[in-house]
């Protein structure tokens, strides 16, 4: 028993040193080491073996994944293409609907495949005009673009070039498009949800009276906002989008491809909007970018790879797997604590998938169901306040986290964990364990 407290202790060391802003690089490391000294493993083999495997081999799988994930989001930004979306879409519901035009836009660009935080940076400034215009308080910017970004739009509904569904296939050889029927389920029953709720939180702040308030640097972002996306067809800037996925779930495509060709199309399309000299520069942010996020990511997976190799880890493991009743329950469990305790929805499933999955397979369990169930999972706890995404969006909104993680919290976290173990109870009458 004392190993596996072993093991919630490094676990909410990673917390805690996240939440205190330290580097999730380092954290993972020290984490790994505390774990390897109190679990009787020899320190040294631990970091040099254990955890570089774990890490190395993560990179290896996704590094390029990542970075043409990254450039496909920086292209859309560049030329102005995602911002004429999110433009569009928030003109199109009106100043009465403003703020579901901006949650939609999120989800529109994230199912796109564009990266969660690619997606605040553009929207924010669109939020703040459309904000503006509706006389909404700013403290709601943040959860209405989590809302969009973090959730399901990513998760449940199948076809998504987003880095979080593609991991599973790596490891359990489905498809983009494991488990459609649930995922769309899912997926139509949480945006119902994000909806009323984003909608009742704007109406909340109407009748207090609460409206739009702008200091000296938000009006600098107000007239820069004007400018996005100008020039930029809508609906040709939604082609990339398109192209990508039919290439995914139609022609089942190699996503490194999907994704290279819709940089390639949305560059071509929008040319114009592309300076030539500063193409390299696009190319070096990218690949920088999808770096910095693909080792950082295969860091956590690093400790979590010490973390399966102590003794903490098997008796837990086989307690979850033996626990009775429902596997996909346990399994729900066990993705979405280690995506909370790594703060990375991305981190904690690539750890499920490698060392948990194969055996509830082995047990009979869908891999569909497993790959559907795994990614809403493992977006339950990820979004915790010492998250790095979570910290980013408020610091680009110019807010605390008392000012606006209450909303962040029942979007990303409360209604997203409701889903999933609704998902749960729905794929298991879908997909029976046999």
């Amino acid at each position: 028993m004392l190993q596996v407290l072993f093991v919630f202790f490094t676990l909410a060391l990673v917390i805690f040193l996240v939440f205190k802003k330290w580097n999730i690089i380092l954290v993972s490391i020290v984490a790994a080491a505390v774990l390897a000294i109190l679990d009787g493993q020899n320190i040294l083999t631990a970091l040099t073996d254990t955890f570089m495997s774990g890490a190395s081999t993560y990179v290896k799988n996704f590094f390029l994944l990542f970075c043409v994930s990254a450039l496909f989001g920086k292209v859309m930004e560049e030329t102005g293409a995602a911002a004429a979306i999110a433009k569009w879409l928030t003109k199109l519901l009106g100043e009465k609907f403003a703020i579901l035009g901006v949650f939609f836009a999120g989800m529109l660009l994230t199912y796109g495949g564009i990266s969660a935080l690619v997606i605040a940076f553009t929207m924010y400034p669109i939020a703040l005009a459309v904000f503006k215009s509706a006389n909404l308080p700013r403290r709601l910017i943040p959860g209405v673009i989590a809302a969009g970004c973090f959730t399901f739009a990513a998760t449940a509904f199948p076809g998504t070039p987003q880095t979080i569904n593609l991991i599973p296939p790596q490891y359990i050889g489905t498809t983009v498009n494991a488990a459609p029927v649930l995922g769309i389920i899912c997926g139509l029953i949480g945006t119902f949800l994000l909806v009323i709720y984003v909608y009742h939180e704007g109406s909340v702040a109407r009748k207090k009276g609460e409206g739009f308030e702008a200091d000296e640097k938000t009006i600098k972002i107000l007239a820069e906002a004007e400018k996005l996306g100008d020039g930029v067809n809508p609906i040709l800037a939604l082609v990339p989008i398109i192209v990508i996925i039919v290439l995914l779930v139609a022609a089942k495509m190699n996503a490194h491809i999907a994704l290279l060709i819709g940089s390639i199309l949305c560059a071509v399309l929008f040319h114009k909007n592309l300076k030539l000299s500063g193409i390299q520069d696009l190319l070096v942010a990218a690949i920088g970018s999808g770096t910095n996020a693909v080792i950082t990511t295969g860091c956590i997976v690093g400790y979590g790879t010490v973390v399966s190799a102590s003794a903490g880890y098997a008796i837990l493991s086989d307690a979850l797997i033996h626990m009775g009743g429902n596997p996909l329950v346990s399994f729900g469990i066990a993705t979405t604590v280690l995506a909370g305790a790594a703060g990375s929805g991305t981190g904690g499933l690539a750890i499920a998938m490698s060392n948990i999955a194969p055996e509830y397979i082995a047990m009979g369990v869908n891999p569909e169901v497993l790959h559907r169930i795994g990614t809403m999972a493992a977006t339950g706890l990820d979004s915790l306040p010492h998250s790095g995404a979570v910290v980013v969006l408020l610091t680009l909104c110019g807010m605390t986290h008392k000012d606006s993680y209450k909303q962040i919290f029942v979007t990303t976290v409360v209604i997203t964990l409701i889903v999933a173990f609704i998902g749960i109870a729905i794929g298991s009458v879908m997909y029976p364990i046999g």
